[in-house]
């Protein structure tokens, strides 16, 4: 996207605000705690002195805050780590004590009950600290595992249903129960123990969801006998807490029979059964939320910071939680939008992304994709991400926005067709960062070329297996970049495989695949077709943090594709496999007489040829000298941090000013380029190169 010193600001922010530490000081300003970022009807928050106060969207809440909605009134409210709650009709909650550093162990989140119906989504504390993340009713504390519950309270009984996670703990002087599969929950009335986790019916479910979202009554009748009655025949499975006091343990059930060895190659599994109910409000839920809003802005890129939280459910059956900040951008000119979610998981460079259109205050086809490589899985092996969801703005300025998604956890290398490694559900939101804001969006049309490399490996034998790709023409990668449609159509063909193996030729970039373009520097698009087998998922193209880029004048990242070659299962992945391409300089300017020297910067793998599991990536300066006068030259050098000198020689190139491309020698291969800019202010492409016992990779790119 053309680069834009408002957007690149927010990529470390933390979520949504940062949070200043809770000050010692009983007479000091009291400190945000959380934000409103929904609400309706008459909401009040009553502060340690007893002076009441109005909220509206954006108010500030602090600690020791109660907060009490009316009849027809409902509240939600996101704390700085992330972790969000609701209020429906008729509730009373205290912030009791809120303590949160990022980084840090020892934060707390204790709300006290008085009464109403509520529904909390931990955010980071409920993962950092969760013994500290406690909710207490007036029959019981509810403790949270990193996890989401919704829950009904009354000075006489309590109902609470666990969505997802990894559990909750409801106790109290008379008992302790555990539940941890989703859709069950307990109940308990006054000075006697929980009851035993149940599956809640659809009734049940259908009440609780109607009172949170303004169609239920929360008084007292029918609480008592309610809190009696069996949610359903259906028991949770056995959970790793012990029973409660005075509750006989339960015989274990027989060890099932040992499975049989696996095949070689294994039927693909069945998607998981997503947990039920689903344990994340849908955004047409929150459409009383807001009053009706001005016309959308029709022009410039507004960019958000916030965050996500959601629940996995693997194949075995078990769950997981998981909360990652996020950054968004939206075009209101070409009605797109982008974003970024980070999880300290996911491998270096493997973020999650997602794409998807507005249309008033609605977000529509959002697309959620990216890769998800060790720590999630038993194995290593490699799996992507899919996934589908919706949204809505909020605000009078349009500056706040949530969303909801689902999708599923795909292994890269299954045959013929992926298996399902885990099927997962994500609720997020954030808000607009105050100065963060490009008044004018880029407008009209532009063909883009340049340059790839790629590492392709068999995901069956990585580190022997492994060819290296990359195309020598910057014709060969060229992308029509629509920005008053916020699209991209490209083709992309490689001619250079180090190692054996297929070139790429003619693979799609973007069209019905999909794609976004914000500005230069945000633009993403799904990769399918070619000569090549490609597979159903792991097919993308993205663009690097703007704080790498370099130029102006063009833009750089990464790619991945997985398909089949010869009964192989092969793989271009992300990080050794980059991307380079821009408007390029205009055939005028790269005449006869041209010359200009550039500096910048090299991104490059560097591969052990006696050990080529020894891999890794490398960074450096660039130094280029272009002459296409009487006697015509390339010179210069790429010089690594690890001591490595690639030289450019100017006796034996091939530089073409008339179509703007040149070849160069370069110590062990080769070195091609392009100009970029108006002017040829800039100059990028790739290199590959074999010598000292490593192979490099990579591309290169600067400024006059």
């Amino acid at each position: 996207m053309q680069k834009s010193a408002a957007l690149p600001q927010i990529l470390l922010l933390s979520l949504l605000c940062l949070v200043a530490p809770l000050s010692s000081v009983v007479n000091a300003t009291p400190q945000t705690v959380a934000t409103v970022v929904a609400l309706r009807g008459t909401v009040v928050a009553q502060d340690k002195s007893g002076a009441d106060r109005n909220l509206s969207i954006k108010s500030d809440i602090f600690q020791e805050d109660v907060l009490k909605t009316g009849k027809n009134a409902k509240l939600q409210i996101m704390f700085t780590d992330n972790s969000i709650i609701s209020l429906g009709r008729n509730s009373e909650m205290k912030i009791a004590e809120y303590r949160y550093q990022p980084g840090q162990k020892d934060g707390a989140l204790k709300t006290q009950v008085k009464e109403g119906t509520f529904r909390v989504m931990g955010g980071a504390l409920a993962k950092e600290a969760p013994q500290n993340f406690k909710t207490v009713t007036p029959t019981a504390t509810i403790g949270i595992r990193g996890s989401m519950y919704a829950f009904k309270s009354t000075r006489e009984s309590l109902s609470v249903l666990f969505q997802g996670g990894k559990g909750i703990e409801i106790f109290n002087d008379q008992g302790k129960v555990t539940i941890t599969t989703p859709g069950f929950g307990t109940k308990v009335v006054l000075n006697t123990a929980p009851a035993k986790p149940a599956k809640f019916t659809e009734q049940e479910l259908n009440d609780l969801n109607k009172q949170l979202n303004g169609n239920g009554t929360n008084g007292d009748n029918g609480d008592q006998a309610a809190a009696s009655e069996k949610g359903g025949e259906e028991q949770q499975p056995a959970a790793d807490a012990p029973p409660a006091e005075g509750e006989p343990e339960a015989t274990p059930a027989p060890e099932p029979a040992p499975e049989p060895a696996p095949a070689p190659e294994p039927a693909p599994l069945p998607p998981p059964p997503v947990p039920q109910p689903v344990p994340v409000p849908d955004p047409r839920d929150l459409e009383w939320t807001f009053p009706t809003p001005p016309p959308p802005p029709s022009d410039g890129i507004f960019t958000f910071s916030g965050g996500l939280g959601g629940t996995s459910t693997k194949s075995d059956g078990s769950t997981e939680t998981f909360s990652n900040s996020l950054q968004m951008g939206v075009n209101w000119y070409n009605h797109k939008i982008f974003g970024i979610a980070y999880d300290d998981t996911v491998e270096k460079n493997k973020p999650v992304f997602f794409f998807g259109t507005v249309n008033g205050t609605t977000i529509s086809d959002l697309k959620i994709f990216g890769s998800d490589e060790g720590g999630s899985y038993p194995s290593s092996d490699a799996a992507f991400i899919s996934g589908s969801g919706s949204g809505l703005f909020s605000g009078t300025a349009y500056d706040f926005f949530s969303f909801n998604a689902t999708g599923n956890s795909y292994l890269t290398k299954g045959t013929p067709t992926q298996p399902v490694q885990d099927s997962w559900i994500v609720a997020g939101g954030g808000q607009q960062v105050a100065g963060a804001m490009v008044p004018t969006a880029p407008k009209g049309t532009e063909i883009w070329s340049g340059f790839v490399v790629a590492s392709s490996e068999d995901m069956n034998n990585r580190p022997v297996g492994r060819h290296l790709i990359y195309n020598t023409n910057p014709n060969s990668f060229t992308m029509n970049i629509n920005k008053d449609a916020g699209t991209i159509l490209g083709t992309l063909t490689t001619d250079v495989n180090v190692g054996g193996g297929y070139n790429i030729s003619g693979m799609t970039v973007g069209s019905s695949y999909g794609s976004v373009y914000l500005n230069d520097q945000y633009l993403a698009a799904l990769l399918g077709g070619s000569n090549l087998a490609v597979k159903e998922y792991g097919n993308y193209m993205v663009v690097e943090d703007p704080a790498r880029q370099l130029s102006t004048h063009f833009t750089w990242g990464y790619w991945e594709v997985a398909y089949e070659e010869s009964s192989l299962q092969r793989q271009i992945r992300v990080p050794e496999s980059m991307w380079l391409a821009g408007k390029p300089s205009t055939n005028s300017v790269i005449n006869g007489s041209f010359s200009g020297t550039y500096s910048g910067k090299a991104y490059g793998t560097m591969i052990n040829i006696a050990d080529t599991t020894q891999i890794s990536q490398i960074s450096g300066s660039m130094n280029l000298t272009a002459n296409f006068t009487s006697t015509p030259s390339i010179t210069g050098s790429l010089a690594f941090t690890n001591g490595t000198t690639l030289s450019i020689s100017g006796g034996a190139y091939s530089a073409d000013a008339s179509t703007n491309r040149f070849n160069a020698i370069l110590t062990g291969g080769t070195i091609q380029g392009a100009f970029y800019g108006t002017n040829a202010e800039a100059v990028g492409g790739n290199f590959y190169s074999s010598t000292g016992g490593n192979q490099y990779l990579g591309i290169f790119g600067g400024n006059k």
